[in-house]
Order: C-alpha cells, then structure tokens, then sequence
C-alpha cells in the first residue's frame, strides 16, 4: 500500500468539502420536498396553482446551483443554460411547466439528492473523525479511572484493546481514502447525469424551438406584408389615383380656359406630395434609416421623445446587435408605446435597452413599464383586444426569443422583450 502523497490528501480534502456542501444543501432539497409534498394534495383543489410557480421555480434554482457545483467539481461543462422561470402563467402553461421533460429533470434529482446527499456528507464526517479518534485516543486508555474506562465501539481496558482500536482506526482511515472520491464521483457523475439532457432530447428540442420560430417569421412575414400592402392601398395608391383625376380635369380645364386648370393643378401637387410622404413611411417601416444613422440607442431616443405620454430611456448596458436584431428592437420598442399612449392611461413610461451576456450568446432586452391601469393581456390576431402585444410577442418568437407581460390590474404594466443576438 503506497502512503498517502501531499496531492492525495489535497484531493480527498476537495472531496470531502464537495460532500460536506451537499449536505448542507441536502436541508434546502428536504424543505422543497416537503413543500411540493404538501402543495400536491391542493392541486386538484386549483388553491395550489398559486404557489406552484414558486415552488417549481426554486426546484429549478436548486437543481441548476447543484449542476453547477457538481459541474465545478468533475471539471465538465454544462451543455445548456437553465432555464428561468418568472412572470404570471395561465392554467394550460402551468399545466406544460409541470409535465416539461425540465420538471422530470429537476424532480428525479430532487429524490436523488435527497435520499443520498446527507448519507454521503455523515460519512464524509464520520469516517476521517473516527480514524484520527481511534488512533489517536485509544494508546491513552490508562489515563481513564477503572469504574469509566475508554469505551467507543469496544471497550478498551488493556494493551490488545487498544491495539484492536488503532486498527479500527486505521480501517476507518483506509475507507475515508477509498470511499470518499467514490461518493464524490458518485454524486456528481449522477446530478449531471440526471439534469443534463441526452444529446437526442437537446437536438430535439432545439429542433422543436427552430419549427416553432420558424412559423413565428412566417407569421410575422405575412402579417408585415399585409400591412405593409394596407398602407401602399389606403394611403399612396389613393393619393396617387387622386393624382391622376387632378391631372385630367386639368387637361379638360385646359381646352377650355388654362386658367380654370391651376387649382386642379396645385391639388394634383398636393397629392403627389401626400403620396411621396406616404411611400417613406412606408419604406421607414420596413428599415428606418435613423438605425443606421444613430444606432438603436438614438433611434430609441428619437421615439421616446415624440411619445405623447413623458418618457425615460436607459441605454447604459446597450451593445452594439445585429441590423435585424435591432431593427426588431425598434418596432418592439415602438408598439409597446404606442400601446401605452393608446391604451394604458399612464402618466409615465420608463424604457431601458441593455444587452445581458447569457453563457450561449447575448441576449437583447426591451422594458417598456408604464404606471397605467394594466390589465394587459396578450390575445390572438382577430380577438379585438390585445393584438398589438401579438404582433410584439410573434416578432420576438421570430427571433427566437420571447416576451414577458406583467400586467395586475391597477398596474404597474411591465413588457419585457428578450431578442437573442445570435441571429
């Protein structure tokens, strides 16, 4: 048997810190295995769809630390970031949150950690003290008075007592050197193997994200073409055909008195310019220019100020983004003041653009919060109500993001767009 080296003991200490920490939060595993235990009979009632966004969230918290630690310990790398969850969810959502391979992920560590991490984290104690105990107290047993002798697991009352108890102590030693990177290994190789999905369920939900932002862009392709083709009917087309009636009865005027055809004439001018002006808005629809001018920051600026309702804008943690990122960040930001100024009632708004590094790439954040009399809520195309926060979240899925609407009655309204910048 080789004696242990200085590295060995170095590495027998991370391991036993590793297993002492998972004791530790061994109590925060029991105490959301309680409080799910408890919550389950009132699911059936409904009362426990309250909470149950809590207590899903912290099990997510919970299980990505452990990922982490276990991750930080094996040296590996974590495949995917977690996910987050936050904000208010109807019943059908609650219901996919509870049934997400996420939730079977996080529940099956749940009962894994449970049932071993305090087991490991004891031995992890028990087996180095015991060595050190035994080895170190039993060659004094002529120290105890007769009527209390030393006693641990033998009672030691002569030389080949104590002799057997250094040998307890040395077996002690020897599985505390065997067994604790074993349980450490153990534990870690098995929070990963749990939380970390196999390569087949990653590619396929990546697979089902790419479908469904796919027919996101589609949607929002159309939706834009449509309206863009509203406004190229209603407003130059008109203009234009105004144009030419202009145009004609000034020829007629023209055959007879030149003079009569100089207000059909100016009228015709008119026309022409109210058309003009309609064709660059339209094209300032599809891109604005002022993005390229000065940038989304300025661009934000530029429509925070003819807001009708007082705005402020934060752009501090603003980065630079993708041309399309942007432009989407434009028209997102630009919707949901519209919907304030329409719909909210607010006396105020606050905007804030930055950018958050996330572990895959950067993510582009828009918050618009108003102090209006909220109640928003985000309904289908051709409801009648809401489709101005459609038409947000169907630009953002576009891009493979999201949003995000905190809306309670007497408000605050809170709308969060996140825009992934790897696009």
């Amino acid at each position: 048997m080789r004696w242990p080296t200085q590295a060995g003991l170095r590495a027998r200490a991370a391991d036993a810190v590793f297993l002492l920490r998972e004791a530790v939060y061994w109590l925060a595993s029991l105490g959301i295995l309680v409080a799910g235990l408890v919550l389950l009979p009132f699911l059936s009632l409904g009362i426990g769809l309250y909470a149950l966004p809590t207590v899903l969230g912290t099990l997510d918290l919970l299980a990505a630390r452990a990922q982490g630690r276990s991750a930080g310990f094996a040296g590996a790398v974590i495949p995917f970031d977690h996910r987050r969850l936050h904000g208010r969810y109807s019943f059908g959502e609650l219901a996919s949150l509870v049934t997400a391979p996420e939730t079977k992920r996080d529940l099956s560590w749940l009962l894994f950690h449970a049932a071993f991490a305090l087991l490991a984290g004891a031995l992890a104690i028990a087996l180095p003290v015991g060595a050190l105990l035994y080895l170190l107290v039993s060659p004094f047993w002529m120290l105890f008075p007769a009527e209390t002798p030393l006693e641990m697991t033998i009672t030691i009352t002569s030389w080949p007592a104590a002799f057997l108890g250094m040998l307890l102590g040395v077996v002690y030693g020897a599985a505390a050197w065997l067994l604790l990177p074993w349980m450490a290994r153990r534990l870690s190789e098995g929070t990963l193997a749990i939380l970390s999905p196999r390569r087949y369920d990653e590619l396929s939900r990546r697979i089902q994200d790419l479908s469904a932002a796919r027919a996101s862009a589609l949607a929002a392709h159309a939706a834009e073409l449509r309206r863009i083709e509203r406004e190229l009917h209603d407003g130059a087309q008109n203009r234009l055909v105004g144009v030419v009636m202009m145009l004609g009865l000034a020829q007629r005027a023209a055959e007879t008195d030149p003079a009569a055809a100089v207000p059909f004439l100016t009228r015709a001018q008119d026309a022409a310019t109210e058309a003009l002006a309609g064709l660059r808005a339209a094209v300032h629809d599809i891109y604005p220019p002022v993005l390229d001018e000065l940038g989304l920051g300025g661009a934000a600026s530029a429509l925070t100020s003819r807001s009708p309702i007082p705005c402020s804008l934060d752009v501090a943690g603003l980065l630079r983004a993708p041309a399309a990122v942007e432009s989407a960040a434009y028209f997102v930001l630009a919707e949901a003041l519209t919907n304030a100024a329409k719909h909210s009632g607010a006396f105020r708004i606050d905007v804030v653009l930055r950018t958050e590094s996330a572990a895959r790439e950067d993510v582009l954040v828009v918050e618009v919060t108003d102090d209006g009399r909220g109640g928003a809520v985000v309904s289908p195309v051709g409801s009648g109500s809401g489709t101005g926060l459609a038409g947000i979240a169907r630009r953002a899925a576009a891009f493979g993001g999201r949003l995000v609407l905190s809306s309670p009655a007497g408000g605050p309204t809170k709308v969060r767009v996140e825009l992934p910048c790897a696009f």
